[in-house]
């Protein structure tokens, strides 16, 4: 029995930072999918010139996921003619959408980024989606650097602690 219990602890410790790591993978497809999202809105307002209202619908569509649908939303509410300013309208919509995403300091760019659409001519709406592209591929760049390293050290103090609490029950 005590073997079991033993065994017992060592997995469940080792699964704990098997899942951390996966939360850190995780976060980097959500950035990914940010990213592809937001290169889809500057294609459709750079190439088809099409209005914010309609790229962000359009973008939206392009792909499933939490992001996708923070599109969407945002894009039936301007079709709804509520009051408010966009910048008001994307903070709200990203306060919700942030509550079941794992975004940490990506959080600030995407806020910045929703200070600086709505009110801006075509150009620079454009400026302003390029220069978030940028910033978001380094913060990207930092954190796929961060989750090789982190990721392998909750694994590996997953398992180590797993095994430190076998050797002090035994």
């Amino acid at each position: 029995m005590k073997a079991a219990g033993i065994l017992l602890i060592v997995a469940s410790c080792s699964g704990l930072g098997f899942h951390m790591a996966f939360l850190y993978g995780r976060r980097i497809r959500e950035c990914a999918q940010i990213e592809r999202s937001v290169s889809g809105l500057a294609g459709e307002i750079r190439f088809r010139q099409t209005p914010l209202t309609e790229a962000l619908d359009a973008a939206g569509r392009k792909e499933t996921g939490g992001f996708s649908a923070f599109l969407r939303r945002l894009s039936e509410r301007l079709r709804g003619f509520e009051s408010g300013r966009f910048e008001e309208i994307w903070q709200e919509e990203l306060a919700c959408y942030l509550q079941t995403s794992l975004l940490g300091e990506e959080a600030e760019l995407l806020l910045f980024l929703g200070q600086q659409l709505g009110y801006l001519d075509l150009e620079e709406q454009q400026k302003s989606l390029a220069l978030f592209l940028e910033q978001w591929r380094r913060q990207m760049a930092g954190l796929k650097q961060e989750e090789e390293k982190k990721g392998r050290l909750y694994r590996y103090l997953g398992v180590f602690a797993g095994f430190f609490l076998a050797i002090l029950l035994l």
